[in-house]
Order: C-alpha cells, then sequence, then structure tokens
C-alpha cells in the first residue's frame, strides 16, 4: 500500500495526519462584515461577498478544510446576551450557483476558535473557481453595547490545498460523491 492509499484509508477512521502535505500548502480565507446600528439593532443580511485574501479555488486541486474561527469586536458575554436571530456563517462557490458549501450554515450561538469542523471540496467547472461567504443574523443593542455603532463579525477558514494528483484520484475513485462538493460532517 503506498502513501496516498494508506492516507485515503485514514480517513474512513476520521485521521487526517496522513495527507500529502509536502504537496498540500495550507491555505486560510478571511471574512469580515459590520452591522451598523439602526433601530436599536445590528443586522447581518450579507450578499454573498468574497474571501479575503481573494484565492482561486483550483480546478485541479481538492481542498480539506479543517477549521474555523469565528469572533466578534465585541466580548463573548455581550455577544451571546443579545442574540435575538442568531447570526448564520454561510460559503459559497460562484461556479456552483453560488450553492452553499456546508450542509447547514453555521449557527454562531458562541464564539469558536479553530473549531474542528472537516470537510473536503472541489470545484467542478472546469476552471478556477472562487469562494464567497455571508453572515446573517441581528444582535440588539442591550446594555453592554450602548455607544458601540457598528459590530464587525470576522471568520478565518484554515484549509489545506491538496494538489497532488495521485491522492486526488484514489480520493475520487473512493469517494464518487466528490464529482459534487462533499459538504461538513
Amino acid at each position: 500500500m503506498n502513501q496516498a492509499q494508506k492516507a485515503l484509508e485514514n480517513l474512513f477512521i476520521g485521521r487526517a495526519e496522513d495527507l500529502p502535505y509536502g504537496s498540500s500548502p495550507p491555505v486560510q480565507f478571511v471574512y469580515e462584515s459590520t452591522a451598523t446600528l439602526a433601530l436599536g439593532a445590528y443586522t447581518w443580511a450579507d450578499a454573498p461577498s468574497v474571501l479575503t485574501p481573494q484565492r482561486p479555488i483550483l480546478d485541479n486541486a481538492l481542498y480539506f478544510f479543517r477549521s474555523i474561527s469565528l469572533s466578534a469586536d465585541v466580548t463573548d458575554f455581550d455577544f451571546t446576551t443579545n442574540i435575538t436571530t442568531r447570526p448564520q456563517f454561510f460559503m459559497f462557490l460562484e461556479g456552483d450557483s453560488r450553492a452553499t458549501l456546508f450542509r447547514e450554515p453555521i449557527e454562531m450561538n458562541m464564539f469558536y476558535q479553530n473549531f474542528t469542523y472537516r470537510f473536503f471540496w472541489t470545484s467542478h467547472q472546469g476552471q478556477n473557481d472562487i469562494l464567497f461567504a455571508a453572515f446573517r443574523g441581528v444582535l440588539i443593542q442591550g446594555p453592554g453595547l450602548v455607544g458601540k455603532s457598528t459590530i464587525t463579525l470576522k471568520s478565518v477558514i484554515s484549509a489545506q490545498e491538496i494538489i497532488d494528483e495521485q491522492y486526488i484520484s484514489l480520493f475520487k475513485a473512493a469517494f464518487p460523491a466528490a464529482v459534487s462538493p462533499v459538504r461538513g460532517e
């Protein structure tokens, strides 16, 4: 059994340590959205926007989404005690008709730091693709937020960009559903 086959076998038991890291550079995608106070509430109703740095999702690569961090420029206490409509984080692939990349949006009922959320995705448009994201939700202006005219939510996504052709070939043979993005666990 070669290294790519062993790595693929380990995916079945939830291990990611054997990915071909030598040919899989780490990538980070960042998204920020600011809501302005209006009528006593901060509302996020974003149209999908490009993540930064704008980085193409390569058509010939496989992406292993490792973790996500979600935060805001207020304290965790002020955030959680003022939720009216729990903020949700969405990701979209432009070439996939902006269909959500996650099976369900990630609900932001607290801050997450390096929250493990593992899944694979690929671009299947015959060309490079672009990632978009959006936040949606509402916070009221409680006592701890008085004087705060805006609140910024931020997501940081850590992933591996796998470009090892043998590994990708074995992955696609083992997971035929990867013809469309493989959604999260």
